[in-house]
C-alpha cells in the first residue's frame, strides 16, 4: 500500500491501523513543542497527508501546554486527521471530543506547572536543611552521604588541588591537560582522558 492509500480503513466492524512511523521525543520536555524534533516531523507528514489518524498514549503525551495542544489538535482536524488519545478515550474527529479535549489539556498544563513547582520547593527545602541539590556523578572532588550532604572525597581532591596549583604556576589549560594524562591521572570517569575543556570547565 502506498502513501496515497488510506492509512485507516474498516474490517468485520473493527478499527484495522496500517502505522506509518513512530515518533517519540525521548527525553525532552512535552511544554515546549519547538524543541520537538519527533513531533515536528509528525506534523510535517499530517501536513502532506501522509498520515490519516494520530494515535498518541494520552494527553500529556502530546503536548502539557493548553495552547499547543489546542492548536495543533485544531491544525490536525482542519486537515481531516483525527487524534485518538488511548488514555483519556477521546477522538478529537468526535463531536464531543475537541469540549473533553479542551478541558483536559488544561488540567494536563496544570499538573505539569504543580510538578513544577513542587521540584523547585524540594530543592529549596534540600538548600535549607543544607543539602545542596547537586549531581556529584561528575562532581570531582566531592561525594554526597547517606543524608544528601555533600563530602570531599580526598583522592579527587587531590586532583583538584594540583590542578590549581599547576594553573598557579603559569600552566595552561592545555599543557594541564597533557601533564594529567602523561601521568595516567584518573578523571571523573575513572580513565586518564583529560582535555582541555575539561580543565578549563574546572577553573
Amino acid at each position: 500500500m502506498d502513501l496515497s492509500q488510506k492509512k485507516i480503513f474498516l474490517t468485520n466492524s473493527c478499527m484495522v491501523f496500517l502505522a506509518l512511523d513512530i515518533y517519540a521525543d525521548e527525553g525532552i520536555s512535552g511544554t515546549n513543542v519547538k524543541k520537538r524534533k519527533e513531533f515536528q516531523r509528525m506534523i510535517a507528514d499530517c501536513e502532506v497527508k501522509k498520515i490519516d489518524l494520530v494515535i498518541v498514549k494520552s494527553i500529556s503525551r502530546f503536548a502539557r501546554n493548553t495552547q499547543d495542544c489546542l492548536t495543533y489538535s485544531r491544525k490536525l482536524k482542519n486537515l481531516g486527521i483525527g487524534i485518538i488519545f488511548e488514555k483519556e478515550n477521546i477522538n478529537t474527529l468526535d463531536a464531543t471530543g475537541e469540549l473533553l479535549f479542551t478541558i483536559l489539556s488544561s488540567l494536563v498544563q496544570d499538573e505539569s506547572r504543580n510538578i513544577s513547582e513542587n521540584c523547585k520547593w524540594g530543592i529549596r527545602s534540600k538548600f535549607q536543611e543544607g543539602k545542596p541539590h547537586i549531581n556529584t556523578y561528575k562532581f570531582m572532588g566531592f561525594d554526597k552521604d547517606k543524608d544528601g550532604r555533600l563530602v570531599m572525597n580526598e583522592k579527587e581532591a587531590k586532583v583538584v588541588r594540583r590542578i590549581f596549583q599547576e594553573f598557579l604556576e603559569g600552566f595552561n589549560p592545555a599543557d594541564i591537560a597533557r601533564r594529567l594524562n602523561e601521568d595516567s591521572v584518573p578523571g571523573v570517569s575513572g580513565e586518564p582522558k583529560w582535555i582541555k575543556p575539561t580543565i578549563v570547565g574546572m577553573l
